[in-house]
């Protein structure tokens, strides 16, 4: 009888000590989440305006100017890591500077302008109504805003003028930047480039009114209005630029084939191409 009890409580430990290892583990800490990448900034582009009318003591409209410029801002500012964020900022104080001395530059034009027309009234000039309009474009291609302005206006003569400017800003430098500075080798750029503009140029019909110094001008293509975009660059020689008034605008274009081979690989990176 001993024998068996001692059997007996023998197996029941066996039992114990297999329920002891059926108890489940605890479960190991679950990884922390994988971060996501970091946010980077995103641009948007506002207008920033400023207007003025001038008339006689009559109320006869005498002149007017109209200026339309861009702001920058960034959108999602509170989601970026400090280093982004201070650069986003950096980049707001360069673009929207430049924007309101430019803004602040075309103001005092226009106030002169009107100010002209006015002293002319009391003349007794039956001119025609004075006024300046400038209206703003942008397109960014990588880390690169391509500011476009037109103007236009009229300050007497025997017509009225329009021409196109341009700006180009460096979201990596947080600066304006010569078109020039894209590439890897600026100057390499600038003389490739204007060899194949000057190709363009010639096989044009209005070749035959060019101003004497047209190759001249050309070559200095970089220190006219340039703008890049999903298609490559454009140049644009405003009137009396290549030649009269009446042969109006010309504009050149190199494609981004082209503009690869001028700018190398870090050139077509900073357009955010290749």
């Amino acid at each position: 009888m001993k024998k068996y009890w001692a059997v007996l409580f023998l197996a029941g430990l066996c039992l114990l000590a297999a329920c002891a290892d059926l108890t489940p583990a605890a479960p190991p800490p679950a990884p922390p989440p994988e971060s996501g990448p970091a946010a980077t900034a995103v641009y948007q582009f506002d207008t920033l305006s400023a207007q003025e009318q001038f008339t006689a003591e009559d109320g006869t409209e005498l002149a007017y100017y109209s200026y339309q410029l861009l702001t920058m801002s960034v959108e999602n500012m509170d989601e970026l890591a400090p280093g982004e964020a201070e650069a986003a900022a950096r980049n707001l104080e360069g673009f929207n500077g430049r924007m309101e001395s430019l803004m602040e530059e075309s103001v005092a034009r226009g106030r002169a302008l009107g100010e002209d027309a006015q002293e002319l009234h009391l003349l007794g000039s039956a001119a025609l109504d004075y006024y300046e309009e400038t209206s703003a474009s942008c397109y960014q291609a990588g880390r690169l805003v391509s500011v476009r302005l037109d103007t236009a206006g009229f300050s007497g003569g025997a017509h009225a003028n329009s021409y196109t400017s341009s700006a180009l800003f460096d979201l990596g430098a947080g600066q304006f930047i010569d078109p020039t500075q894209i590439a890897e080798d600026p100057e390499a750029f600038r003389t490739g480039a204007a060899e194949l503009l000057l190709e363009q140029a010639e096989a044009l019909e209005a070749r035959t009114d060019f101003w004497p110094e047209y190759k001249d001008i050309i070559a200095r293509w970089n220190e006219g209005a340039v703008l890049f975009d999903a298609e490559g660059m454009l140049v644009v020689f405003s009137h009396y630029v290549l030649g009269p008034y009446t042969m109006g605008t010309v504009e050149l274009r190199l494609d981004c084939e082209q503009l690869a081979e001028l700018v190398g690989a870090g050139g077509m990176a900073r357009l955010g191409i290749g």
